[in-house]
């Protein structure tokens, strides 16, 4: 999706960002219309000033109210929003009833939380109690007819393109969720607390994917942007899919939470558009009962088949034991909500994995972890009527501060471990921020050698499989720790590619797979090119802020890049799909595939879900990467 930017917005953004915008102390109250107030761009024209507008109070939420000008009273422009926030920092009185028209005054503010770096800002009222005035014109108004959404407020696709509606009333037809709600998880307990905020798009606009290039907001917010338009000319920008809604519904007092998952057709939704977590939110009305239907439920894949076996690759997210570690700063389950979890896991192995002859795990807290949900499976096929997997559990310690490593699970009733070995433990790089020499490799890589037997005729084929874990994406805008970031995650994948590099050259004739969580797209994300330098495919000179050398010959395959474009996913960040967890193969190891995919049953769904211990749904946040290898020797 190409980027466009209306130019008041960049002109406004850079203001702010350059510090030439201030809020300064309020001049004297003027009264004006809230369309004056909000103006035509991101910025409000009078920001610092103090001001009293008038309007019907149409939301209320924790720390403060939303009015809005009454039908027939408004200035008839496209482009000025007839709706604003009225800040009051804690509970609003109880006179800014909805439907009440108030008159209300307090300094205009742009307001940005320090926690959204470089999102847009939100142009409110704050109103301060026993420095400004509140007075009730009116009760029980009628409210503003809401504005229906259509899709051509999202052409042209801009980032503030839906500006001209914030602090009004909306409405949409039908919206197709494109991300599960959300919520809060209680390690211990494993209890959820839904926080009610899922994503959607309007019915006829596809699912947005993660794109290639540098986000368009950390772009914009950059004053390196001059530097990097000589030096780096074909730098790609990702727009950040502004077509995607931030949907909040219990945000607005009276309000409960409505958990959907990815996919599903909401009909009938009404609410206010406002602005958080650099997205386009609407706050649902208390009252608002929308038609959820297409609602998905998770499907077990394929089963091998007769002359095939998988492999899998599962982020298991922070899978934590109900022993307490002193080594560690772990959270101790109970062990109610350890055996919730050992279970989920179990019932997707058995019935929705067709038992892999191999998993990776990512984010196993310990070898006993790993010990145990091996044990539990195995106990559960057994009971189940099914053929003892036997697996057994493979796990060296990292360097991970909270504990999190990466293993393996083998089963052992048809597969033999020739060897299990961790590499890059005590590699070191020099942090660009603390100047201290810091630990390269939080979760180094794991490498496993074994021979698969089972198949017609007792086939047998040997891999070598590695786990990987590398460095999240948290931080890497960060101003402080970006750098180091940003670093660590190039350096990372310089690592792994010149390991690749010798053990292809060491081992010609190996079936090398690399699997896990990765923490990278497919492709360049405009800083590092960590899969592609990985691959031996790195993204060349002036189109990466951090370039790498090719390092690997010959070079790797990315099984994503086989399947289908709606299916290239397995994690879901604001909205976006993307892929993190990949499976890289050599071209030995190609020569045997016969499939790949991913297990829907985590990233689609509602975190409440995750509380439920007698469904497979949400064990994770990340879906399962599945290979599907065949024994027969390569056809020449």
């Amino acid at each position: 999706m190409s980027v466009k930017l209306q130019k008041p917005f960049l002109k406004a953004l850079s203001l702010l960002i350059a510090g030439v915008i201030v809020y300064g102390c309020a001049s004297a109250q003027r009264d004006m219309p809230i369309s004056a107030v909000q103006g035509t761009t991101n910025i409000s024209p009078v920001v610092g000033q103090s001001v009293r507008v008038s309007g019907i109070v149409t939301g209320r939420t924790r720390n403060g109210f939303f009015i809005q000008t009454p039908d027939g009273k408004t200035d008839n422009n496209p482009l000025t929003s007839e709706g604003i926030f009225v800040f009051t920092r804690e509970e609003p009185m109880a006179e800014a009833a909805i439907g009440n028209e108030v008159l209300v005054s307090g300094r205009v503010d742009e307001f940005r939380p320090r926690s959204d770096l470089y999102g847009l800002t939100i142009t409110e009222i704050a109103f301060t109690r026993g420095r400004d005035t509140f007075s009730v014109v009116s009760k029980n108004n009628p409210l503003p007819k809401p504005v229906a959404l259509n899709l051509d407020d999202f052409k042209p696709n801009t980032v503030d393109q839906l500006e001209k509606y914030e602090g009004m009333r909306v409405t949409a037809d039908s919206i197709v969720t494109v991300a599960p709600t959300g919520g809060r998880v209680d390690p211990k307990t494993e209890n959820v607390g839904s926080d009610g905020v899922f994503f959607g798009v309007l019915k006829g606009i596809p699912r947005p994917f993660r794109e290639p290039g540098l986000d368009i907001l950390t772009y914009l917010a950059s004053d390196q942007r001059e530097k990097w338009k000589k030096e780096f000319p074909n730098l790609p920008i990702f727009d950040d899919n502004p077509e995607i809604i931030r949907i909040d519904s219990d945000a607005m007092t009276g309000s409960r939470a409505l958990n959907v998952p990815a996919k599903a057709e909401i009909r009938g939704i009404s609410g206010i558009m406002h602005y958080g977590f650099s997205r386009y939110t609407i706050l649902l009305d208390p009252d608002t009962k929308p038609v959820i239907t297409n609602t998905i439920r998770p499907l077990p894949l394929p089963p091998p088949g007769e002359d095939q076996f998988s492999i899998a690759a599962s982020n298991i997210e922070s899978f934590m034991d109900d022993v307490d570690d002193p080594d560690t700063k772990d959270d101790v389950a109970t062990p109610e909500a350890f055996e919730k979890r050992l279970a989920k896991v179990s019932l997707a192995v058995r019935d929705y994995l067709h038992f892999p002859v191999i998993i990776a795990v990512e984010e196993a807290e310990n070898l006993h972890v790993l010990k145990r949900l091996a044990e539990r499976i195995n106990r559960d096929a057994i009971q189940t009527g099914k053929p003892d997997p036997k697996y057994e559990a493979y796990l060296i310690e990292g360097n991970d501060p909270r504990g999190i490593d990466s293993g393996f699970l083998v089963k052992s009733a048809s597969v033999k471990v020739v060897g299990v070995q961790q590499i890059g433990k005590d590699e070191r790089f020099l942090n660009p921020v603390t100047k201290n020499n810091d630990i390269l490799n939080d979760r180094p890589p794991l490498i496993l050698e074994a021979e698969i037997h089972s198949g017609p005729a007792n086939s047998s084929l040997s891999v070598t499989v590695v786990v990987n874990h590398l460095k999240s994406m948290r931080g890497i805008d960060d101003p402080k720790d970006g750098p180091a970031v940003r670093l660590k995650r190039k350096l990372q994948a310089e690592y792994l590619a010149n390991w690749v590099n010798r053990r292809q050259k060491e081992k010609p004739d190996e079936r090398l797979l690399l699997v896990g969580d990765f923490n990278a797209f497919q492709f360049n994300d405009g800083i590092v090119d960590v899969i592609g330098t990985i691959k031996g495919t790195p993204a060349p000179a002036g189109s990466v802020l951090l370039p790498t050398p090719d390092l690997v010959n010959p070079d790797l395959i990315d099984l994503v890049d086989y399947i289908k474009a709606d299916q290239q996913y397995s994690y879901v960040f604001d909205g976006s799909a993307q892929v993190l967890d990949h499976f890289l193969v050599n071209r030995t190891m190609k020569r045997h595939l016969a499939g790949f995919g991913y297990l829907r049953v985590n990233a689609d769904f509602p975190q409440v879900l995750r509380a439920n211990g007698e469904r497979v749904e949400r064990f994770s946040d990340h879906d399962v990467a599945v290979g599907y290898f065949s024994y027969s020797e390569p056809k020449q």
